[in-house]
């Protein structure tokens, strides 16, 4: 019995309603789906689509066929073939192959792929427990027949290995064509790499986590060739929408995208050299040299595209290349020798739940500030009202204040000072006024001279004509209201 290595989990249908009412959170959460792609940022894809996007390479997806339908796969999708009738490949009930066709060669609309260029051409196989070995090798035969230059092979099956399905996979590397396939996930066929992946010459793919560690779902085994994200993968899937896909079925995927990011820049490369720049420029990781978790070591597009690999005469999957830790050793010329994969974890954007965090982390903050705002108007308000009780100024003159520091206008039937204990703006004290406690009289300006002086608004009229002012007395103040004591002479 054969199985896809690989699980999808479906979309969530919407968020709570209750949260929806934020506004500050709803743009947010229209934000691209390429900010759920958390591994694209890791392999940094952004960086190797500047060098090479798989455009004129052809890989054949060896699977439960393909929805040519998809918004993200219009244009990508060839006709292609199925195992068991006339079937042209390019319609998928079950999802997964539309799920791995996403990852390899998604053209943006939703989501982005490996290969966003490169040609998909579906070979569709009964899904479940009725494929069989026969049908993996006729698969394999038809994508190379088919013109592929790249074969994903994203199922397993444990036990024997099947003398067809090994003499296809000859078949395919005879003439040029790198494959690609899944080593298995523990829950569903066991610890051990799994057929076709255990073949020889077949790359075969373990699954990361996030920041590059081991994902504890994969099997492992001596026949590990290279490691490549496996956990959450988000991409398309079935009924034309999206969704999450767990298992070493998206990590084949991602590898495939990138040899096809490789023949796309180096059309003239052969299929072994394709293999050898592949494990050459990984990243080591878990024990030195090559390893039973992540082969050779993770993937790693950008070196791969930019480095200075020497040429190799055969595959080295096969015979004494393939058990050589020499065959790993990373060349002196590859870019960004220290890179660290952990930098650059789920780079691509914010989550749904941060988006919904931060959002409500914003409305709480303009409710506090509107409360604020609205407390400082109404202790305002209070402090105004507590100055016209002490002061005795009615409510309708409080009312018409002005902000500008003048005083309140006088309306009709008030007088025209204003009530004892508050000064007018730009009026001086009266002769006799007792000052405030702790307070002191201020001096009086110098008028302004010239006979074009005037009064400022609530000045008191001057002296009538021939009246003099007393010596050292103000000729613009106004009259003492009460005996008292006289102010200091101003300082003149």
């Amino acid at each position: 019995m054969r199985v896809y290595v690989g699980a999808l989990r479906p979309v969530a249908a919407g968020l709570l309603a209750g949260l929806m009412v934020l506004g500050a959170a709803q743009p947010a959460a229209a934000a691209p789906r390429r900010a759920e792609q958390w591994y694209l940022d890791e392999l940094r894809i952004d960086r190797a689509h500047q060098i090479s996007t798989g455009r004129g390479v052809v890989v054949g997806v060896v699977d439960t066929g393909v929805d040519a339908g998809h918004p993200d796969l219009r244009g990508r999708v060839l006709r292609g073939a199925s195992t068991r009738d006339a079937g042209d490949g390019r319609r998928d009930p079950a999802g997964h192959g539309t799920h791995m066709a996403g990852i390899i060669a998604a053209n943006g609309a939703g989501v982005d792929g490996i290969a966003p260029d490169a040609q998909i051409l579906p070979i569709r196989k009964p899904p479940g427990g009725s494929f069989t070995p026969e049908d993996s090798a006729t698969g394999i035969r038809m994508a190379v027949d088919g013109g592929a230059k790249v074969i994903n092979l994203s199922y397993g099956s444990a036990g024997a290995v099947d003398e067809g399905e090994v003499a296809a996979v000859r078949y395919a590397l005879e003439r040029d064509v790198v494959v690609v396939s899944a080593v298995g996930n523990v829950r569903q066929l066991g610890p051990d790499v799994t057929a076709p992946a255990n073949i020889p010459g077949v790359i075969a793919v373990t699954g990361t986590s996030r920041g590059g560690g081991f994902w504890n779902g994969s099997a492992q085994g001596p026949e590990a060739v290279i490691a490549a994200p496996g956990d959450e993968v988000y991409n398309i899937g079935r009924d034309r929408g999206y969704g999450w896909g767990d298992g070493t079925s998206d990590s084949s995927a991602i590898v495939s995208g990138v040899a096809a990011l490789i023949r796309s820049k180096y059309p003239k490369l052969s299929a072994p050299d394709v293999i050898n720049r592949i494990i050459r420029t990984a990243r080591d990781a878990g024990p030195p040299g090559r390893d039973p978790r992540f082969g050779f070591g993770r993937i790693d597009p950008v070196a791969a595209l930019t480095a200075d690999v020497p040429s190799v005469s055969a595959n080295p999957l096969l015979g004494a290349a393939a058990a050589s830790p020499s065959a790993a050793a990373p060349p002196a010329a590859a870019e960004d020798d220290n890179f660290d994969v952990t930098k650059y974890g789920d780079r691509g954007g914010p989550t749904d739940q941060q988006v919904m965090v931060v959002g409500i982390g914003i409305a709480v903050a303009l409710v506090v500030l509107l409360a604020l705002v609205g407390f400082l108007i109404w202790n305002r308000r209070r402090h105004r009202r507590d100055l016209a009780r002490a002061g005795d100024i009615p409510d309708e003159v409080l009312d018409r204040m002005g902000d500008g520091g003048h005083g309140p206008p006088v309306p009709v039937g008030h007088p025209a000072t204003p009530p004892s204990g508050y000064a007018q703006p730009g009026a001086h004290p009266a002769p006799g006024a007792h000052p405030q406690s702790g307070q002191h009289p201020q001096p009086t300006p110098y008028a302004h001279p010239g006979p074009y002086a005037h009064p400022g608004p609530g000045a008191y009229p001057p002296p009538a004509q021939g009246q003099q002012s007393p010596p050292g007395q103000n000729p613009w103040a106004p009259p003492p209201t009460s005996p008292g004591p006289t102010p200091p002479d101003t300082p003149r």
